[in-house]
């Protein structure tokens, strides 16, 4: 049985769970995950007894090449045929629906064209099996991850004053493309100078200058799977007040992935890793969360952060570890990894070492 199909029996299995007879998915990355597809404009019905896969003339032929030949392919010309077929098969009383996917006007169309049937909001139901990925998944997020990093070090050469932000961007998109990535995994940042201070600060029109802090974000999509990390990277040895917020920040991340090593909830790794950086002075120029989930996905559950759910991370759960603090109009660092989380601890898929030494480029 394909990897695809597997995952579709284990979601069968979440029907009575979730006291439905049947679930809707239209989001694509759950799409991708159950059958393969990588397209858009499509949904799946799954049921105790049938697989159906829906979407218009658009996408039929690459629906054929993509999704396992079990699955029934039903081409339609518009969401009411999906309602209509629905609404004939007797057997859904209860329909599991992604409440955060499907529009408020499709969830008023669907409630209206399968009365009495009822909707469901199933969003967790049908995302839960993502959250522990399985040995292909692993391998394509190594692949990714080796893209990026590949990229990276062919696109360093522009890590230079004189270099627009954006330039650097461009290169290093243009190398995880040549590298054999789809694409970039999200807008790449690329912040020197004060802009290093804006945790999301997408490359700008900013040269680079001598002395600056360079912080870069990125990562590549190769086949659905997102890789993500961030180097600082300095132009010239740091003063003191910076080697100090890097290292602290450096063994803060650590202590995070040391604390891997015993059951722990999400909330609880984000204190081991927050409480670090607080009792040096720098609580308050953490402003984000620890890390979050990756995959089908950029960001996806479990998220690490002091207001997540308070689940506990479970084998097979990838997902990064991410601090940094922020001094705005001055400087920001930020270092992530990404890791694996295996009955023995954490292991990292990034491989760049991020100790201080490796980060001073001028």
């Amino acid at each position: 049985m394909s990897p695809h199909l597997q995952r579709l029996e284990k979601l069968r299995l979440l029907l009575s769970a979730a006291e439905c007879d049947a679930f809707l998915i239209n989001h694509p990355a759950n799409l991708n995950y159950y059958t393969g597809y990588s397209g858009d404009s499509a949904y799946l019905l799954i049921s105790a007894e049938k697989n159906q896969f829906f979407t218009d003339g658009r996408y039929t032929t690459q629906a054929l090449a993509e999704i396992p030949g079990t699955i029934d392919l039903i081409q339609i010309t518009k969401f009411q045929d999906l309602c209509h077929h629905i609404r004939d098969d007797r057997s859904i009383k209860q329909l599991g629906i992604d409440e955060n996917q499907l529009s408020a006007g499709s969830w008023f169309k669907l409630e209206e064209e399968i009365a009495p049937g009822k909707l469901k909001a199933a969003a967790a139901h049908l995302s839960r099996p993502r959250l522990h990925k399985d040995k292909s998944e692993l391998k394509l997020l190594r692949q990714a991850v080796e893209i990026a990093e590949n990229a990276l070090h062919s696109s360093l050469k522009l890590l230079q004053a004189g270099t627009r932000e954006s330039d650097l961007a461009a290169e290093i998109e243009y190398q995880i493309r040549l590298g054999g990535g789809q694409r970039a995994a999200f807008p790449l940042i690329v912040a020197s100078g004060p802009r290093s201070a804006l945790p999301h600060g997408v490359a700008s029109d900013r040269l680079i200058n001598h002395g600056d802090i360079v912080t870069i974000d990125f990562g590549a999509c190769y086949q659905g799977y997102h890789s993500d990390q961030t180097c600082t990277f300095f132009l010239k040895e740091p003063e003191s007040a910076k080697q100090k917020a890097y290292t602290t920040i450096y063994q803060a991340q650590q202590l995070g992935f040391a604390a891997l090593t015993e059951k722990i909830t999400g909330p609880e790794l984000d204190r081991v890793v927050r409480e670090y950086i607080t009792g040096a002075g720098m609580g308050r120029e953490f402003s984000h969360g620890t890390g979050h989930g990756i995959g089908l996905e950029i960001h996806e559950a479990p998220s690490i952060s002091q207001h997540s759910q308070a689940g506990e991370l479970e084998e097979d759960m990838v997902f990064t570890i991410e601090p940094g603090c922020y001094f705005p109009n001055r400087w920001g660092i930020r270092i992530e990894d990404t890791v694996h989380l295996t009955a023995h601890g954490a292991k990292k898929l990034t491989t760049i070492d991020k100790r201080l030494e490796n980060m001073i480029v001028g």
